[in-house]
């Protein structure tokens, strides 16, 4: 999701500069949220759990987007395997494309255990950028960005919110304290802790995000702790999410989708980074080192690991992770709320 999402502001970008050319973006239906905004930008939902999966469904997508319109190039921002298979297509029959440099060896050389070269990597905004430039169009990306409201879900999120009780007066948190790997998720069972102390030093909200049922399970147990929580996840659509990002103070989150979500929603994020390193293109857009908290390459040389953070902890012990106390998050936390 989080790749998906860093490619609106490239595509904003294209939509303001070139108002008379059409773009066809084909993604997942629920990623349409991301895109639905801009005027000249067309989402085509691929189902690749349905109608679309493996090779006879990427036949059916291709003369789907084929009967669409002729288009004058493809250009394939994903680089992975169906992604090559429908530009092959396309090829077949005359329709030039270009193909994004992910700088696979460039991460390779920052993540390999021995003899790392440390270098900030363009970031994935600026990749994308970077292969429209190679297809003929030149773009400067917005910094900060701010994704686009979708009105007809307000209703959503207004009775969402009557239901909860909020204290007036308070400052907004949101908390999204999971990952898609084990390597980038800060230990669980210190948020609990840490929102002791939120409560007990400021006046906040704290809103929980996440999903999936087992992280839907914690959360709920993180609420009968804290009553006084407010629980978002599998409770509001992506797009009414959106909207209750942006009108946080503020979000916790780790190196993951919702990080990515809340700062192209233009506020304030603090992100916990364990085996990964925002030197590999996947920071917060638009935010500096306010918005990182990790431990020093200094301290621990084997970081990062890995670009993804789907490889096992060299070590055995995620100290990038273990060594990031209580104390240290609550007192960004409260920065980044003052």
């Amino acid at each position: 999701m989080g790749d998906v999402a860093l490619l609106a502001p490239v595509v904003q970008a294209f939509a303001l500069r070139y108002p008379d050319v059409a773009i066809t973006l084909v993604t997942r239906q629920k990623f349409a949220v991301f895109f639905s905004q801009f005027p000249n930008v067309r989402v085509v939902g691929a189902d690749f759990d349905g109608r679309h999966k493996g090779l006879k469904g990427l036949v059916q997508l291709f003369n789907e987007l084929r009967s669409l319109r002729p288009f004058n190039i493809l250009v394939d921002a994903h680089q992975n395997l169906r992604s090559g298979v429908l530009k092959a297509f396309f090829q077949l029959i005359g329709t030039s494309s270009v193909t994004i440099d992910k700088g696979r060896a460039e991460k390779k050389e920052l993540t390999r255990k021995e003899n790392k070269i440390r270098r900030q990597l363009p970031h994935t905004v600026e990749r994308y950028a970077q292969v429209f430039d190679r297809a003929g169009f030149a773009l400067q990306p917005a910094q900060p960005f701010r994704l686009r409201p979708i009105a007809t879900v307000d209703e959503e999120l207004t009775t969402f919110l009557s239901q909860q009780t909020i204290a007036p007066e308070t400052r907004w948190l949101g908390i999204a304290p999971f990952a898609q790997h084990e390597q980038k998720m800060w230990p669980f069972e210190r948020v609990a802790p840490l929102m002791e102390q939120l409560y007990t030093n400021m006046p906040v909200t704290i809103f929980l995000f996440g999903g999936g049922s087992q992280e839907l399970a914690k959360l709920k147990t993180l609420q009968q702790q804290y009553p006084q929580a407010i629980l978002v996840a599998g409770k509001l659509s992506l797009a009414a999410e959106l909207i209750l990002i942006q009108r946080l103070n503020g979000m916790l989150c780790m190196d993951s989708g919702n990080m990515h979500l809340a700062a192209l929603s233009g506020i304030p994020v603090l992100s916990i980074w364990g085996a990964t390193h925002p030197d590999a293109g996947f920071g917060p857009w638009g935010q500096g080192d306010e918005a990182i908290l990790q431990v020093p390459t200094d301290v621990l040389a084997c970081r990062p690991c890995s670009v993804f953070g789907n490889k096992p902890c060299w070590r055995g012990d995620l100290a990038c992770l273990h060594m990031i106390s209580v104390d240290a998050v609550a007192d960004r936390v409260r920065h980044m709320l003052a």
